[in-house]
C-alpha cells in the first residue's frame, strides 16, 4: 500500500463493493507506522508477510502477496515493536479477496483472538502512534 490515501480508498472501495456498513470503529494503519506494526498470515505451513490496512475488533483489511479463497480460515500474527515487543495471534475467515497491482487485497472477519488484553494494548499503541504522528 503506497500511502495513507491508498489505505482509506481501499477500505472505502471494499465497503462500497460489498455493501456493508461498519458497526464499529476501524483503525487505519498509516504508512509511517508500518515499521512498528507487522502482519503475518499463515499460508500452507508458513507465515507470509502482509500489509495491514486497517483493523477493528472483528475484522481486518490487508494486502498480501498470495491469494486466499473466500471462506478460507487461517491464522494471523501481528507483531508490535515500540517501547515493548509483543505478538498477537488471531484466527480469521476471509470474506473477500481481489487482485490489485500484483498483490491481493483481502477483508476478513476475526474469529478468535489469543489474548483480549493484548488486543486492547494494540489499539492503545495505534492511538499512541497516531497522536505522536509528527514526532517520529
Amino acid at each position: 500500500m503506497a500511502d495513507d490515501t491508498d489505505n482509506h480508498s481501499l477500505a472505502a472501495d471494499s465497503q462500497k463493493a460489498h455493501g456493508k456498513q461498519r458497526r464499529e470503529e476501524r483503525y487505519d494503519v498509516p504508512s509511517a507506522f508500518k515499521q512498528y506494526i507487522k502482519l503475518y498470515v499463515k499460508y500452507s505451513n508458513e507465515f507470509v508477510p502482509a500489509t495491514l490496512g486497517n483493523f477493528s475488533r472483528s475484522g481486518i483489511l490487508f494486502e498480501c502477496p498470495v491469494s486466499f479463497d473466500k471462506g478460507m480460515r487461517t491464522e494471523c500474527r501481528v507483531a508490535i515493536s515500540l517501547l515493548l515487543a509483543r505478538e498477537i495471534s488471531f484466527g480469521i475467515e476471509v470474506k473477500y479477496c481481489y487482485a490489485d497491482r500484483g498483490s491481493y487485497i483481502m477483508g476478513a472477519s476475526i474469529d478468535t483472538i489469543s489474548d483480549e488484553v493484548w488486543f486492547e494494548v494494540f489499539v492503545d499503541v495505534h492511538d499512541f502512534l497516531v497522536l505522536r504522528k509528527g514526532s517520529f
